[in-house]
């Protein structure tokens, strides 16, 4: 039984190293094939450079709210970063209809009239203050 043992063991140790190879073949693969495309839709497709745009001015956003928070010393959303959110959408949601990508563009679609809504917020708060 002893004998039958380590050649089975070491069968599949054999099995295992093979099977890991050729996944990490297959990763490599693919990595670089993904690797790829990507590099030629950055350098190539300027759809996808507006896209990046339209997602560069949306994270900005939040770079925004940071530092008036931090002057603030507390937690605030100004209105510019409704404003650059409304941006940064309205471009993402047209690359979302250049490159037709339903996903995204129902998600920018909602996300737009949600920002819209809170700057008809803000306006309105602002206009029911009085003016001192």
């Amino acid at each position: 039984m002893e004998t039958l043992l380590l050649p089975c063991c070491l069968s599949q140790v054999g099995h295992w190293f093979v099977s890991h190879i050729q996944l990490l073949a297959l990763h490599d693969e693919f990595t670089g094939t993904f690797l790829d495309i990507f590099w030629q839709k950055i350098t190539v497709d300027h759809w996808a450079m507006i896209g990046f745009g339209g997602q560069a001015i949306f994270f900005s956003r939040w770079i925004v709210q940071w530092i008036i928070s931090e002057k603030a010393g507390k937690s605030q959303i100004p209105i510019a970063f409704w404003w650059i959110s409304i941006t940064g959408g309205c471009i993402t949601f047209i690359y979302a209809v250049a490159v037709v990508e339903p996903v995204l563009l129902l998600g920018q679609l909602l996300a737009l009239v949600m920002y819209t809504r809170n700057l008809v917020l803000v306006f309105k708060e602002r206009a029911e203050k009085p003016i001192s």
